[in-house]
């Protein structure tokens, strides 16, 4: 063990770029999912740096949360950095829009009248997320024709934030190319690239069924 830890609940949701980042990295770590009367017991600790989760405990006892930053970090740490300041600004340019999107979901699945819900749904998915694809596909293909990742032929973060917005969100989890990406080919092979990773493949097999 490498002595990481990882602290989240049993679901994917927020802490699954975590996992997806450790298995690309290849670094072993404690995968602790806590149920809500375990989590009660860990916040109390005030171990959690803002009193949520996800959060890591590094080998020298440090602690480190939010889901993007953790990620971010177990990739540097990982060799899954771009390699210049310009491809880093783009991969983290990738990431914050991935997170844009991620607001409307959260918005959808909080919002309690059926048909403001349904107003939010059409939008999003009839207008705003294809006009967002079309842009992560000009990104995409701007570096060698889209055969490759986002910042060129190596794996980053951005690929593994955008891979799980549509694994962890769209196709619940399975190995399903997600619909939402059918009218994209060269999005549609990104996510079956990443997909392809060895060691992320291997976790996405093994990894524990859960509903969100």
């Amino acid at each position: 063990m490498s002595g990481y830890k990882l602290f989240y609940f049993p679901g994917r949701v927020g802490g699954e770029k975590c996992r997806l980042a450790f298995a690309a990295a290849k670094i072993d770590y404690e995968d602790n999912r806590l149920a809500d009367e375990e989590w009660a017991k860990e916040k109390a600790s005030g171990r959690s740096p803002f009193g949520q989760m996800p959060f890591i405990v590094t080998p020298e006892g440090k602690t480190l949360g939010q889901s993007v930053t953790v990620m971010k970090y177990i990739c540097k740490i990982g060799g899954l950095c771009p390699a210049n300041r310009f491809d880093e600004a783009t991969a983290d340019m990738i990431t914050d829009q991935v997170g844009d999107l991620t607001l409307p979901l959260i918005n959808i699945y909080n919002e309690k009248d059926e048909t403001k819900k349904e107003q939010i749904r059409k939008e999003f998915y009839g207008t705003t997320l294809p006009a967002r694809l079309e842009k992560f596909e000009a990104l995409l293909k701007n570096r060698d024709e889209g055969k490759g990742f986002f910042l060129g032929e190596k794996l980053s973060y951005a690929d593994i934030t955008f891979f799980d917005f549509f694994n962890n969100f769209h196709s619940k989890g399975k190995e399903d190319v997600p619909g939402e990406l059918e009218k994209f080919p060269l999005l549609v092979e990104h996510y079956k690239r990443v997909l392809n990773v060895p060691e992320i493949n291997e976790w996405v097999k093994k990894r524990p069924v859960t509903e969100f």
